[in-house]
């Protein structure tokens, strides 16, 4: 008997599309991936830099700045059309400072810059007391271990920041002062007593939870008090920035040793968080 080719052809489909695989087939446009053939890979340009003290890194961070264009946006609420932000801990109050805790969205709600922090450890973050604090306590993280002050520097004067519990975090953006997601176009920070060249680095990820690139932050140029940058800017959009400070975290036994890596942050610097597409 003759067969139709029509029907031939038909039969010939359906039999193909029965083995495609469910895991194949597209789940929706709302959690689906933008397929790779659909975008230009991404250009990333980077600055980094390493110097014994402030005034020997700052021309590094100025180029950066630069990179990221004006204006600097500060607390302004809501996503602008230009610039960037920054976070320098240094007007962060007595009562949000070592001894006490940082509430990881502080740089959202109460300062709005766009900024929440998170960890697998806790959640818990703080940044370090000055000098004229009503309790007393440590500077440069001092109040956990009185060697930190003697290892780490300031870029900026005088507190610090990290994490607690862990040395890894990440940072996700927002319209700043809002729950509404956001993505940058760049992030860079300065870290202070990097000894180490390969731990402490800075990783950045698409909302997909796509790496997008990474990169180790500078060896220090000294064996204590040194400050490091290393900051990108990209036509990517940044979803999630994560970070990971040396190879231990701060802690009361935590010396840094020839094996131990013990690294914080001070300024950070972004793109100004524009909404999520």
């Amino acid at each position: 008997m003759r067969t139709n080719p029509f029907r031939h052809r038909l039969l010939q489909l359906a039999a193909t599309a029965a083995v495609v695989p469910v895991a194949l087939l597209p789940f929706g446009p709302a959690t689906a991936a933008p397929s790779a053939a659909s975008f230009a890979a991404p250009s990333f340009t980077k600055i980094e830099g390493a110097a014994s003290d402030a005034a020997g890194l700052q021309p590094t961070v100025d180029a950066y700045r630069a990179l990221l264009g004006e204006p600097n946006n500060g607390s302004a609420p809501g996503s602008q059309p230009a610039g960037r932000r920054e976070i320098n801990w240094d007007g962060t109050p007595d009562a949000q400072s070592a001894p006490n805790l940082l509430p990881r969205d502080f740089f959202n709600t109460t300062v709005p810059r766009g900024a929440v922090f998170s960890t697998g450890a806790g959640n818990k973050f703080q940044v370090s007391a000055d000098s004229d604090n009503p309790t007393q306590t440590a500077v440069r993280f001092g109040n956990i271990n009185p060697q930190y002050r003697e290892n780490f520097n300031v870029f900026s004067a005088q507190r610090l920041f990290t994490p607690l519990g862990t040395n890894k975090m990440s940072v996700r953006f927002f319209q700043p002062g809002t729950t509404k997601p956001a993505t940058v176009k760049g992030f860079g920070a300065v870290f202070t007593d990097v000894d180490k060249a390969g731990p402490t680095k800075i990783e950045l990820y698409d909302q997909w939870g796509t790496q997008l690139w990474w990169q180790a932050v500078p060896k220090g140029t000294t064996a204590n008090r040194s400050l490091s940058f290393l900051g990108v800017k990209t036509t990517a959009d940044v979803y999630e920035v994560r970070i990971t400070t040396g190879n231990a975290p701060l802690s009361s036994t935590n010396t840094d040793t020839s094996t131990r890596d013990v690294v914080v942050m001070d300024d950070l610097l972004y793109g100004e968080p524009q909404p999520l597409s």
